[in-house]
C-alpha cells in the first residue's frame, strides 16, 4: 500500500517541476506520507514514518539535509494544491496571522488559507519582519494580490479575517 502511494505521488511529481532527481521525488513522496501519518510537521515526528528500514535519527538527518541542500519553489506545490480544488464555484479565503516561537526567536506569519470542507489548505504566506506582530495594509494587500494571481479574481467568493484586519484601504 505504502509503495503504491509513493509511486503515485512520485508520478505526479514527475509532471510538476518541484525537484529534478528521481531520488528526491521519491523522498518528497515519502515525506508527504510521513506528514500525513504523523499529523505533525516536526521532523522528528515525520521521521518515525519515513522509512521503516532506517533508524528514525537517520531519517531525521535525511530530512534536515534535504531542506538544507535543496532549493524549492514553494509556489509549485501551491499550484498543485490549487489544481486539486474544485474547478467550479467560488472559494472562501481566510486571512490570519500566527506567531511561532523557536527558542528566543519569534516568527510572525501572515497566512491565507482556502476553505475546503473541514480542511483549510494553506495557499500563500509571508513572514512578517517586525517586532509588533501585526500586519499593515500593504502586507495584507500583497498577500491577497498573490492569491488573486494564483486563483483569479473570479474564483474568490469571500475573504474572512479576524477583527485585527479592519481597514478601508486594504479592503478596497
Amino acid at each position: 500500500m505504502k509503495q503504491r502511494l509513493i509511486a503515485k505521488i512520485t508520478t505526479v511529481l514527475q509532471h510538476v517541476p518541484l525537484v529534478g532527481h528521481l531520488s528526491r521525488q521519491k523522498f518528497i513522496a515519502q515525506f508527504v506520507i510521513g506528514l500525513i501519518k504523523s499529523r505533525n510537521v516536526h521532523f522528528c515526528e515525520v521521521a518515525q514514518h519515513l522509512n521503516d528500514a532506517a533508524k528514525p535519527a537517520s531519517d531525521e538527518t535525511r530530512i534536515q539535509n534535504f531542506f538544507r541542500d535543496v532549493e524549492l519553489d514553494y509556489l509549485v506545490p501551491v499550484q498543485l494544491l490549487v489544481s486539486l480544488l474544485p474547478a467550479t464555484g467560488k472559494l472562501r479565503l481566510r486571512l490570519d496571522r500566527t506567531e511561532w516561537d523557536f527558542g528566543r526567536c519569534q516568527v510572525t506569519i501572515l497566512l491565507v488559507t482556502v476553505d475546503y470542507g473541514a480542511w483549510h489548505v494553506p495557499l500563500y504566506w509571508e513572514l512578517l519582519d517586525n517586532r509588533s506582530g501585526n500586519s499593515n495594509a500593504a502586507q495584507r494587500i500583497a498577500v491577497l494580490e498573490a492569491c488573486v494571481a494564483l486563483l483569479g479574481r473570479e474564483r474568490i467568493g469571500l475573504v474572512l479575517g479576524d477583527r485585527e484586519f479592519v481597514g478601508h484601504v486594504w479592503l478596497k
